[in-house]
């Protein structure tokens, strides 16, 4: 296929208009005609950053053929990419560490697999990383949990902390952003119904930390997911009377989503996979989100929970540093495509 203009002119393009997804369809090819693979990869993952059909456009038979072509040779490239990113980032550590990670070596970046996505479990579709060999429960009992009663303890104080934080009248952000294009999330996006105070966010912590010196100290106790030494994700999440958190998979299979119950009414609760889980105030509720789950306040007053990521129970402690580091590896090439890109 004859691509119009040269690789630097069309980068350079793509440089104005990052979110431009069709453009950086044909800067990637150019650049992959040049034997600049991972450049092109680049260029195409920040095009299906700004844009997830990108990809997709190769399955659409309505669409222009050179686009068909174009979406496949990005989407084709990129699976290959991230999966040989990944399969070196764990030999590599493999090597460091001087035992076997074959469990963590098999899991596959769902989106980005080069090969079959298949799950073995009916109701659990993790959206972002799967490790076949875990085992499956849609509910994890606390005494799985060394770390669950010390939190529980806690709870209390770390209620008054968020009551204070309310009464200051600290600002809460939507859950789901604003721009959030999927047609289940419209009545959620960019709305109060589901909002957070985030304490952590993307492995960065926020300036709302410092409002909450009890709860953080209380998290450190906890076998957290953290990335480049930095907590995921912790956050005190509030859902209003009347909202409902739709049926949706999370992201991982490796994790478990724990729930610390701050302020309970009746007639809440969530759904997780076939079973049902009602909150009690300072019991903890530790769920794999890859299941399909729901959850709904019909009451006529705030449920709060805080939420937060630790390690599915049955990671050795080599796995989950593993787990950890392909999640760094793949974040620092991310985030350092433009750097790439010159």
């Amino acid at each position: 296929m004859s691509i119009p203009g040269g690789s630097d002119k069309l980068l350079e393009d793509f440089r104005k208009r990052p979110r431009d997804a069709r453009l950086a369809l044909y800067a990637g090819a150019a650049l992959e005609d040049e034997g600049r693979i991972e450049h092109a990869v680049a260029v195409w993952s920040l095009g299906d950053d700004a844009d997830r059909q990108m990809r997709r456009v190769k399955d659409n038979p309505n669409a222009p053929e050179d686009m068909r072509r174009l979406s496949a040779r990005a989407d084709k490239a990129m699976r290959k990419h991230f999966t040989r990113l990944h399969t070196e980032a764990i030999s590599s550590l493999e090597k460091t560490a001087g035992g076997k990670l074959d469990r963590v070596k098999n899991a596959i970046w769902s989106l980005t697999h080069d090969g079959e996505v298949a799950f073995r479990e009916p109701m659990q579709k993790p959206v972002i990383f799967y490790m076949p060999d875990l085992p499956a429960a849609p509910v994890t009992s606390n005494e799985q949990l060394p770390w669950a009663a010390a939190l529980e303890a806690a709870w209390t104080e770390i209620r008054r902390e968020y009551e204070e934080a309310a009464r200051a009248n600290i600002a809460m952000q939507p859950y789901v952003p604003a721009a959030t294009r999927e047609k289940k999330w419209a009545h959620l996006r960019g709305r109060l119904d589901w909002s957070s105070i985030h304490i952590y966010k993307d492995a960065v912590e926020t300036p709302a930390a410092a409002r909450f010196p009890r709860t953080v100290a209380a998290l450190q106790n906890v076998d957290l997911v953290r990335i480049d030494e930095t907590p995921l994700e912790a956050f005190f999440s509030r859902l209003k009377p009347g909202a409902h958190i739709p049926p949706h998979y999370g992201l991982t299979n490796t994790r478990l989503t724990a729930h610390l119950p701050l302020i309970v009414p009746d007639d809440c609760a969530i759904r997780v996979g076939n079973e049902l889980c009602h909150w009690t105030e300072g019991k903890i509720v530790a769920f794999d989100d890859s299941y399909n789950h729901e959850a709904w306040n019909k009451s006529s007053t705030d449920r709060v929970v805080l939420i937060f990521e630790a390690h599915h129970p049955n990671l050795t402690t080599a796995e989950r540093a593993a787990v950890e580091h392909a999640y760094s590896v793949r974040r620092h090439w991310l985030q350092n495509r433009w750097r790439l890109l010159g």
